[in-house]
């Protein structure tokens, strides 16, 4: 058996999971040259064990502002 098989991330209800994730999102994403970062973040989200994608929209927003803009420093002044 390879890892693909034993992995549970690559089970089959995980890669449903990770199609739901990309579809959703998609509608949204698709048109802002983000696929890149959607293929990226739909992997994480199923691989860090979330089981459906209740609040999948908030947690990718905030994951293109931490990767495209950096993570938020609080405590330091807007310009």
């Amino acid at each position: 058996m390879t890892d693909m098989q034993t992995d549970w991330r690559y089970s089959e209800d995980r890669m449903c999971l990770r199609q739901d994730a990309f579809l959703l999102l998609r509608e949204e994403y698709f048109k802002l040259k983000t696929i890149k970062y959607l293929y990226e973040f739909c992997d994480h989200w199923v691989s860090q064990g979330n089981q459906t994608t209740q609040g999948i929209q908030e947690a990718f927003k905030k994951y293109l502002d931490d990767t495209i803009k950096g993570p938020s420093k609080t405590g330091e002044a807007s310009t």
